[in-house]
C-alpha cells in the first residue's frame, strides 16, 4: 500500500515470553528476562501501537501479555486486543463479553481471529 498522505508504518513482530530454555539450544539461562526486555524496548515507545494476542480459549485474567501492556501503557491508548484460537474454543463458550470490551476492558477494543478449522 502507498499513500502520500498517510505516515509511513512499521511492523515489528516480537516473539511470545519465553520461560525456559530448549535443551541443547544456545539459548541463555535467562531467556524470560530477555524476552521481556525486548518486547518492554518496543512497546515503551508512545509512537508504538501494542497489539496486544491473547487465546479466546484461555482466561484473559492471566494473560501475560495484557499485563505488560497495562504497565507500558497505562492509559491504553495504544493497546488493541487481539482474541485469536475462537474456533478451537470449548463447546458452549464463547468470545462475546471479551469482544465486547466488557471482560477486561481496553480503549482500543478487541478484534477476533477465527482459524482455518478443518
Amino acid at each position: 500500500m502507498y499513500s502520500n498522505d498517510a505516515p509511513d508504518l512499521t511492523i515489528i513482530d516480537i516473539p511470545g515470553i519465553t520461560r525456559i530454555p530448549i535443551k541443547g539450544s544456545d539459548q541463555s539461562a535467562d531467556v524470560e528476562r530477555i524476552t521481556k526486555t525486548m518486547a518492554a524496548r518496543y512497546c515503551k515507545d508512545k509512537r508504538t501501537i501494542i497489539l496486544c494476542v491473547i487465546p479466546a480459549n484461555a482466561d484473559m485474567s492471566t494473560s501475560d501479555a495484557l499485563q505488560m501492556a497495562r504497565a507500558l501503557d497505562p492509559k491504553g491508548k495504544r493497546t488493541l486486543g487481539v482474541l485469536t484460537k475462537i474456533d478451537i474454543m470449548d463447546k458452549g463458550t464463547n468470545a462475546k463479553e471479551a469482544l465486547l470490551n466488557r471482560l477486561i476492558p481496553l480503549r482500543l477494543g478487541y478484534v477476533g481471529v477465527v482459524g482455518r478449522s478443518q
